[in-house]
């Protein structure tokens, strides 16, 4: 083999060189080169001087409109598609809240975190009205990704209404204002003009008119309106709007109306167009080495300042140091433009699906040692943090190793999975160029066993893991090579590799346990003619990423062990007690925090202690997958990438929480490892329950039947009963106060039997309230569940509260309090007791009084030959010295029912009876003829009386007989006869009972 006359290289080792091609042969081909390559060396000074490009933003997709009439939580439907890494979310959110101003908090299922970009809020009485919009990086996307807007401090009373639109191309904000007004129109500018061309201007309002019905509702011409909403009682009207605006200007939007706006809160928003994330340099990763023969792949990729690949839509400007070279696209998704004939110029425009990484192929047939330059404007392979092992020299030599498919076909040696034998079909294969076409053959005879010296190089993490290995199997033998640090190569192994095929390539595999980027190296020195050792070395080199085969969790438990923030029936340390079903243990309230520890692992579970030590530390982030209720909320997890610092492979986080209800499993994995793709890791047992934090409550206003509404009172030990009966609406809360809507179905846990403390407290707590009539506790309030993580408690009053009947008291004005402890059997508990009337009392009907009663029966005298009227009518106590009085408010007392008994003399049973509608009537003792209307018992009192009338037993019946009205018991009183009045009725005039001592008649 003929060998030419060795340069040294930068390193120190000898690459075989070519002779260096002629600038220019002359003639007018020569000259065509030369001015191609002054004009295209113009262009890349013109690049390496340009501003970052400019996207154009678009409008992607919008979830449509959506919001809770009567709720603090509201969720979208789902984008049709999946979300962009690199766009932004924008949401335009109003909201009307009772009592309470709003506090918005936004989240989506994927964990994407967003950030108010200006809000107004306007008070009228006690109704706010706000207009806000929220924007989100979309860093975190799935497939049915949805937006939730939640208002946790107001009750479910509250309306929201908001839309959530994805747009790319979105840079930062830039011009925010909010204001609010009374005026007939609304109106809201930015306070200075914006900074850039072709911005997106968003505007939002809201309007505080609760009882009007819109008709229509439209913003500046130009805007595009994105969702409104007309109606007002139930659904807070408003409506959100965007356009692009060409100029550099002050924004404004108007909204005008019909009917007119009273109150009104109005937001507008600009955001300048994206260049992308603005990297701080660009990394370029290559082979090391090359052959002249064929290109060789070289990623470019925009990093941050910690070295994470950030999605810039930038324009790069591509160049050799020598000026030699030949670029073009091998993948990638912008626009690439190829620089003049061997100019080692090149220019790529980076779209939003790159994420920041493209691979372009450098062919080079100038045996030579280079470095390759990027730049976008100031920002180039140096700027910022670079580092060393990020802009590496590249070593293009006639003749070297490279990587094929083991058909004589050049590869590169794809993503391996730690601790799995390479299932790539992958050879080295020594060539060289060809000196006449240029070509690449081999370098060494089919069949030939040759001792190559082997090496692996730690790139990133940029130091090995000792103990760690990677092996290379070639014809059945495996051999374990030396490993070395990125900051060089000092220690190989020789491997015998057999190059047994046709176009003699050495197939192999491979198998790295752990994890990183690395470089396989591949070096053998070209003997002198005599077979001795030369300075001479042929090399070759591929670089590839090993990612983790898996990652499983352990450890998972309440971060804090306490009563507040564990269930408080777990017992120490807080251990997940993975809960199958919802009867289940109890694990940790939603929101709460609880910790999980991750480990790296490689195909054979063991652990991968390389990751976490890259140069950007990987992180791993979970993922809530949803067990049970099944077709429940499942909400994404809050603090999804919240691990610590990776040690050996291992990392735990404390700030994991999941703010439902239910059982969830949650799944680890890594986005894109060192840019080579996801790797999903293993699912973890089932976590659960999780249990509300608190329970949230909103009481109705109940009200109390006043006995006699007419008359505005009760009496004392008079049934009381619910005209509207008081219910409690209970919302499952997490920590972060938004409601838990999975508390349902078998996951509710308020039991009568958990209830606790239902109190009705009097005041003044005499006379005693006489609660017998009330259901039972066991059934009593009755709990329904609402779904969406409400349940209500309806109380009963069964057959009626009532005060207790001892002396006679003066009016009062009753004060009812009703409480109870809302506790659930997971010891979940509400700001207890929860009170109904606290200090004013519950409301009564018509009338709070309450009055000591009784029914009151007079004796009657008069001739046999006429009716006999009797005094019978309701009394009620005034007080010591006025005693009692005709009840004359009363009439709605139902008519006592009477008996006759005791006669006497010559009056006897069926010769007196009472004047009343007929036979019995409402006395029960009632004349067979009905009465007329001046004289008919009343059956309902009439300002206290019932109009008594006794018919004449006629002539030969004087006598007299005893009257007995049946009193209700709120009537009852100690007369002497006994708890119902006995009044003696007498006809005509007789000498009276024999023991009467003394008797005067006056005329």
């Amino acid at each position: 083999m003929h060998v030419p006359r060795p340069d040294p290289d930068l390193s120190g080792n000898v690459v075989l060189a070519a002779a260096p091609p002629a600038v220019a042969r002359g003639g007018a081909t020569g000259i065509r080169r030369f001015i191609g390559r002054v004009l295209w060396g113009l262009i890349a000074a013109l690049l390496l001087a340009a501003q970052p490009a400019m996207a154009q933003i678009a409008l992607v997709q919008s979830t449509g409109m959506f919001g809770t009439t009567a709720g603090i939580t509201a969720t979208s439907t789902a984008f049709t598609s999946k979300p962009a890494i690199g766009d932004t979310i924008v949401v335009l959110v109003w909201t009307w809240t009772q009592n309470t101003a709003p506090t918005i908090v936004l989240s989506d299922s994927s964990g994407n975190t967003y950030t108010q970009v200006t809000q107004a809020t306007i008070l009228q009485g006690a109704w706010y009205e706000s207009s806000s919009v929220y924007s989100a990086p979309v860093t975190s996307t799935a497939n049915g990704l949805k937006v939730t807007v939640a208002t946790p401090p107001n009750d479910s009373a509250s309306q929201s209404q908001a839309v959530a639109l994805e747009y790319s191309g979105v840079g930062a904000v830039d011009r925010v204002n909010s204001t609010t007004g009374s005026s007939a129109t609304a109106s809201v500018s930015t306070t200075a003009a914006t900074s850039f061309l072709n911005e997106l201007v968003v505007g939002v309002f809201g309007v505080d008119n609760p009882a009007v019905q819109f008709t229509t509702i439209t913003p500046t011409s130009g805007y595009t309106v994105r969702a409104v909403q007309y109606q007002n009682a139930g659904a807070t009207a408003g409506a959100g709007a965007d356009q692009i605006v060409s100029a550099k200007a002050v924004q404004s939007i108007t909204w005008t109306t019909a009917a007119t706006l009273s109150g009104w809160a109005a937001s507008i928003a600009t955001f300048s167009p994206s260049s992308g994330v603005t990297p701080d340099h660009f990394a370029i990763s290559n082979a090391g080495t090359a052959v002249n023969c064929q290109a060789t792949p070289v990623t470019i990729t925009a990093h941050n300042s910690s070295h994470a690949a950030v999605a810039a839509t930038a324009t790069i400007a591509v160049s050799t140091s020598t000026g030699h070279g030949d670029w073009s696209l091998t993948t990638g998704g912008g626009t690439f433009v190829a620089g003049a004939a061997n100019s080692g110029t090149a220019s790529y425009t980076y779209v939003s699906a790159d994420n920041g990484a493209v691979v372009l192929s450098l062919k080079d047939t100038v045996a030579e040692t280079l470095t390759i330059n990027v730049a976008n404007g100031s920002i180039t392979q140096s700027s910022g943090s670079a580092i060393a092992s990020e802009q590496l020299p590249l070593t293009f030599s006639p003749s070297g190793f490279r990587f094929t498919t083991g058909s004589n076909v050049a590869t590169t040696i794809g993503t391996q999975v730690a601790g799995k034998t390479s299932t790539q079909s992958l050879a080295l294969q020594a060539i060289r160029t060809d000196t006449n076409t240029g070509a690449c053959t081999a370098a060494f005879a089919s069949g030939t066993t040759v001792n190559i010296s082997l090496a692996y190089q730690c790139n990133n993490p940029t130091t090995c893991v000792a103990g760690q290995t990677l092996a290379i199997t070639n014809n059945s033998t495996t051999t374990n090579i030396a490993s070395n640090p990125n900051s060089g190569v000092a220690t190989y192994t020789s491997v015998p590799l057999r190059f047994s095929t046709a176009n003699a390539e050495a197939p192999f595999t491979l198998n790295y346990i752990d994890v990183g980027q690395i470089t396989l190296i591949a070096r053998y020195n070209i003997p002198l003619g005599g077979g001795g050792a030369s300075s001479t070395n042929m090399t070759g080199s591929g670089q590839f990423v090993v990612q983790p085969y898996s990652f499983t969790l352990s450890g998972i438990k309440c971060t804090t062990y306490s009563a507040s923030t564990c269930s408080p029936a777990l017992a120490s340390p807080g251990n997940n007690p993975g809960a199958t079903t919802a009867a289940g243990a109890a694990f940790i309230q939603a929101g709460q925090s609880f910790t999980a520890t991750v480990t790296a692992t490689n195909f054979n579970g063991a652990t991968t202690p390389n990751y976490g030590r890259e140069v950007s530390p990987q992180g791993v982030t979970l993922a809530a997958n949803l067990q049970l209720p099944a077709a429940g909320n499942a909400a994404a997890l809050n603090n999804a990438s919240a691990f610590g610092a990776f040690s050996s492979g291992v990392a735990t986080g404390t700030t994991f929480n999941w703010p439902e209800v239910g059982i969830i499993t949650v799944t680890p994995s890594v986005a894109s490892y060192l840019g080579s793709g996801t790797v999903t890791g293993t699912a973890s047992g089932k976590i659960g329950r999780f249990i509300p934090n608190s329970f949230g409550t909103a009481l109705n206003t109940p009200v109390i039947g006043t006995a006699c509404s007419a008359g505005g009172y009760s009496y004392l030990g008079q049934p009381l009963n619910y005209t509207v009966a008081p219910v409690v609406t209970v919302t499952a809360l997490a920590a972060t106060g938004a409601t838990a809507r999975n508390y349902t179905g078998a996951f509710l846990k308020l039991t009568n039997a958990s209830l606790t403390g239902r109190t009705y407290t009097p005041t003044p707590a005499s006379p005693a309230l006489d609660l017998s009539g009330l259901p039972a506790a066991t059934t009593d309030p009755a709990i329904a569940d609402l779904g969406n993580g409400q349940a209500s408690l309806t109380f009963g009053s069964g057959t009626g509260l009532k005060f207790g009947r001892g002396g006679a008291i003066v009016p009062f004005s009753a004060n009812l309090a009703l409480g109870i402890n809302v506790i659930d059997t997971d010891a979940v508990t509400a700001a207890n007791p929860v009170t109904f009337g606290s200090g004013t009392g519950m409301s009564f009907s018509t009338g709070a009084v309450q009055r000591y009663g009784r029914l009151a029966l007079r004796d009657g005298a008069g001739s046999e030959l006429l009716d006999l009227p009797m005094s019978l009518t309701t009394q009620y106590y005034l007080s010591a010295t006025q005693g009692f009085t005709t009840n004359a408010d009363d009439s709605c007392t139902t008519a006592p029912v009477l008996s006759f008994s005791n006669y006497q003399l010559n009056l006897t049973a069926g010769e007196t009876c009472v004047r009343d509608s007929g036979s019995p009537g409402a006395s029960g003792v009632g004349c067979a003829a009905a009465a007329a209307a001046s004289s008919r018992y009343l059956s309902t009192a009439v300002a206290g009386a019932f109009n008594l009338h006794l018919a004449a037993p006629g002539a030969g019946n004087a006598g007299a007989l005893s009257v007995t009205a049946t009193a209700p018991a709120w009537l009852q009183y100690s007369w002497a006869s006994g708890t119902s009045p006995v009044g003696l009725g007498t006809f005509g005039v007789f000498p009276g009972p024999a023991s009467r001592v003394h008797q005067r008649e006056v005329y």
